[in-house]
């Protein structure tokens, strides 16, 4: 889980032209918690490497994607590649339906991002993934304690479809998004910002008197600081922050 693909099968995307017409892509109406999870046609490095190649072929100009002309580039089904962006879709990236896609704001950012900053790209798929259903579900299910991958990917996939590494493929994408970890006994961690997320209403206190109202402050943080403060720090302290992030959590007792 901790393998971060570092580039895998990925495609270079500055500067890269694919042919095919421009044009909207209908947004499919989609539920915040509509429970879903990612295919179990491809590995979460394959999934990563569609995904960032959807989101080359899309671009800045959201160009339409077709499922079948990236599986056919991209040597897998249709149906693998059409799970993957609707899955894609569901979290935030990709807007679309019906084997149709284009990228999305968020989704564009982190895909370039990627390409310079892997530790920055994932920071910035943290913020689509909290308003996922599966934040929340990993949160409350984390309360008590770690527990082992596949413990967490049962509790996640629970009632719905497919085998079982389906839900382990989500744990996968939660980790990748900065939201657990899995330290060297196997274990799954809440990740600071998981935690942040769970405390931000215990943290909101009685609203202010009027003359005293001030602007309210950000209250989910990671490693003591907010989303704004580490949208602006370098890559080179992105790096250090994230690594220090990674010592904390080895040393966290299991």
């Amino acid at each position: 889980m901790e393998d971060l693909f570092s580039h895998a099968n990925s495609t270079p995307l500055v500067g890269t032209a694919y042919p095919g017409a421009s044009g909207n892509v209908a947004a499919s109406t989609v539920s915040c918690s509509e429970r879903t999870i990612p295919t179990d046609r491809a590995s979460m490095q394959r999934q990563w490497s569609l995904f960032l190649a959807a989101a080359c072929r899309s671009g800045i100009e959201r160009r339409i994607v077709a499922s079948a002309d990236l599986a056919r580039d991209e040597g897998v089904t249709t149906e693998t590649a059409t799970q993957t962006l609707r899955f894609c879709s569901h979290v935030g990236l990709f807007t679309g339906e019906r084997g149709k896609f284009a990228v999305v704001d968020a989704g564009w950012t982190i895909a370039q991002r990627w390409q310079e900053d892997e530790t920055h790209a994932r920071l910035q798929l943290q913020v689509p993934f909290l308003s996922h259903w599966s934040t929340e579900k990993t949160r409350e299910v984390l309360r008590d304690g770690p527990m082992p991958v596949d413990e967490l990917a049962k509790h996640l996939q629970h009632g719905l479809p497919g085998k079982p590494r389906r839900g382990v493929y989500l744990v996968e994408w939660l980790a990748l998004a900065l939201l657990v970890h899995r330290d060297r006994q196997g274990l799954v961690w809440p990740a600071p910002a998981l935690r942040a997320t769970a405390g931000s209403e215990s943290l909101e206190g009685p609203a202010p008197e009027p003359e005293q109202q001030a602007p309210e402050p950000e209250l989910d943080t990671l490693m003591g600081m907010t989303n704004s403060q580490l949208r602006e720090l370098s890559p080179e302290r992105y790096r250090a922050v994230l690594d220090n992030l990674a010592q904390v959590l080895e040393l966290t007792p299991s």
